[in-house]
């Protein structure tokens, strides 16, 4: 059984506000078929998104009975006529799709990915659409869309800020191991179960990175583990193909968080933090920050092959050989990274029984306290053990002295008998 050993169990689940989304559409086959040949689960749910955001617009501008079919018969119809009459049709449409993005306040870049998922399924159709003659917008800039470049202290406090147990172990999870959004999400609880119901620290994970199909190892901090069974002691009837993280139950189901899902989650809780802007829609505070934080806090402590490692980068065939290192050796390595990677106390520190200040953890000294108290206790009674054989001792003397001088009474009190018989 998982033993929790980390402070309280319980703590009251916040829900997140949720922005009013849309349901999403049944796609079509050939949508369907197309979004499969896309290489990377990443790039299906992003060009997934754009073609829902897409079908949204279509919709409400021609009708909700209209479809992506209608969409294509609509260009090849043009394709019918000549050339000089036909219009750029799919060109205007995404030229509409563009402001309808806009009007929604949608990120640049985010707009830019929707453009290239619609572009990309036309040439898959044999259609060809220019970014040239649509207005696509241009990329936002590295210092305005960059990832938040995280302290300890801002992440302490984007933990603090975290509604729930969940958001707490996600933010943690994925900062003291480096994993990427995607990695976190598809995670089960077998990946983590021995260990965890051991209590070994830091807690090692064994995986394949699924962008790069790269096989790696890394850890969990203390910090990771205790918030991890903080919110696994929420959950019942755990099993090795059970999803570590989950969405907000439903019916009492049980249904994997989706890399968007903490996407939104973090954008949520970064609005109450006045350190992070947030710059027309998009949050610098997304998971990708926090494993570039990962990276950067090891800077200069840890050898960069290692980091790459840890963080499931393909780093080649010679430095991997050079990295298979038996698990207690990583993990060793590991510990010393964990002192940089700490919120509130690193594995070591939880095994020693010291905090971060090198004093004894209050467990410790409450032990300490119990251990003082038996011994001056221990000191007491002997003295008053010891004064009750010294009193035992005397008293035994005077009665023995009691005794030889009431034998000599005795002694004298016959001799006077025996005189008297005798006369």
């Amino acid at each position: 059984m998982l033993s929790l050993s980390y402070g309280e169990s319980k703590m009251p689940t916040k829900k997140l506000e949720k922005s009013k989304a849309w349901t999403k559409p049944k796609f079509e086959p050939e949508l369907e078929e197309y979004l499969n040949c896309k290489k990377t689960k990443s790039t299906r749910n992003s060009y997934a998104t754009g073609f829902r955001y897409f079908l949204e617009f279509y919709q409400g501008k021609y009708g909700s009975d209209r479809n992506l079919g209608d969409f294509l018969n609509s260009i090849f119809e043009e394709f019918k006529k000549p050339i000089r009459e036909q219009k750029r049709v799919a060109e205007i449409e995404i030229k509409d799709f563009i402001k309808f993005l806009q009007e929604k306040n949608t990120a640049n870049n985010s707009i830019r990915v929707y453009f290239a998922a619609i572009q990309n399924f036309l040439k898959y159709k044999q259609v060809t659409v220019s970014m040239e003659f649509v207005g696509v917008p241009s990329a936002v800039e590295q210092q305005i869309n960059g990832k938040h470049e995280w302290s300890i202290e801002q992440i302490k406090q984007f933990v603090d800020k975290a509604p729930s147990y969940r958001e707490k172990a996600i933010i943690i999870c994925t900062f003291q191991s480096g994993l990427g959004v995607n990695e976190t999400a598809n995670l089960n609880y077998g990946d983590v179960q021995e260990e965890l119901e051991k209590n070994i620290l830091p807690l090692c994970l064994k995986l394949v990175r699924q962008k790069t199909q790269v096989q790696f190892k890394t850890f969990f901090g203390r910090d990771a583990v205790h918030y991890l069974k903080l919110y696994l002691a929420t959950r019942k009837d755990l099993k090795p193909d059970s999803p570590l993280f989950i969405k907000e139950r439903i019916r009492g189901g049980e249904e994997r968080i989706t890399a968007g899902a903490i996407e939104q989650s973090f954008s949520e809780i970064s609005k109450d933090l006045d350190f992070i802007k947030q710059n027309g829609g998009f949050n610098p505070a997304r998971p990708h920050s926090l494993r570039a934080a990962f990276n950067s806090q090891l800077i200069g402590k840890i050898d960069q092959e290692l980091r790459e490692f840890w963080m499931g980068h393909s780093i080649g065939v010679k430095n991997r050989a050079y990295l298979c290192l038996p698990t207690s050796e990583l993990r060793t390595l590991y510990s010393s990274a964990e002192e940089f990677l700490k919120i509130e106390k690193s594995s070591k520190e939880e095994l020693t029984g010291v905090n971060g200040n090198g004093k004894a953890s209050k467990a410790i000294e409450e032990l300490q306290a119990q251990f003082t108290d038996i011994i001056a206790k221990y000191e007491k009674d002997k003295e008053k053990l010891e004064q009750k054989i010294a009193h035992a001792n005397t008293d035994q003397q005077i009665i023995k002295d009691e005794l030889t001088s009431l034998k000599k009474c005795i002694e004298k009190l016959q001799e006077s008998f025996e005189k008297d018989t005798k006369s």
